[in-house]
């Protein structure tokens, strides 16, 4: 399997980054990214050697001379190209070692991004219970119930602001029936007062006047 630049950086860009995660786990993450790209970095050359192994193996065979069925090669070529080999299988062992502790370092710095990804749930869940209630004069309430007990108050305040108006209203139409008749009535006492005044003023001219008549006739007699 074979590791690029490229594919290091796409899975670099790729993994989940949470704000409250610590520079300690920041410096983790980099720590395994330059082991990634170490080891790929690595891998790459190795391969680019892989032909230069190749083609020493080739030519140690074409520089052997032959004996009936068999090449007959130098100790000395033998033993550099042992070496050699020796070398390639340390350094792909080496690789091997570290791409198991790069892949340890991945699964627990992933294992620590999904316990903080649950954390982070968690406290969405805990914020949103939170905000589903409401606080009045020291109560805790659902915020559907306290909007259903707000508007019942409103509608009943309403029907009791009504209701009022309705007497009130009813009140004030009685008080003006009530201040036309005494009107009506206070107008009927003076009228009547005043015919009444009129009449006595009109008995007291004629009792006057039969009063004179009487002295006058007194007065003839005698």
């Amino acid at each position: 399997m074979r590791l690029n630049r490229n594919s290091l950086f796409k899975l670099k860009m790729i993994s989940p980054k949470s704000d409250i995660m610590k520079q300690p786990k920041l410096r983790t993450g980099l720590w395994v990214y330059i082991l990634l790209l170490s080891t790929s970095l690595s891998i790459s050359a190795q391969e680019i050697n892989e032909p230069s192994l190749r083609f020493t193996l080739t030519e140690i065979m074409n520089d052997a001379e032959s004996y009936q069925e068999y090449k007959v090669i130098k100790t000395s070529k033998l033993q550099q190209f042992k070496l050699a080999m020796i070398d390639s299988i340390n350094a792909y062992q080496r690789q091997i070692k570290n791409l198991a502790l790069a892949s340890v370092e991945t699964q627990a710095e992933l294992k620590i991004l999904k316990n903080e990804l649950e954390l982070i749930k968690s406290s969405l869940e805990s914020s949103e219970a939170q905000n589903a209630q409401i606080g009045f004069l020291g109560l805790t309430f659902n915020k559907r119930f306290y909007n259903a007990l707000v508007w019942s108050l409103i509608a009943l305040l309403s029907t009791i602001v009504v209701v009022i108006y309705t007497r009130i209203k009813h009140v004030c139409n009685v008080v003006k029936r009530v201040k036309s008749a005494y009107s009506k009535i206070v107008d009927e006492y003076r009228n009547q007062r005043f015919q009444a005044t009129e009449k006595q003023m009109l008995l007291k001219r004629e009792l006057q006047t039969a009063l004179n008549r009487l002295e006058s006739l007194e007065a003839v007699e005698k």
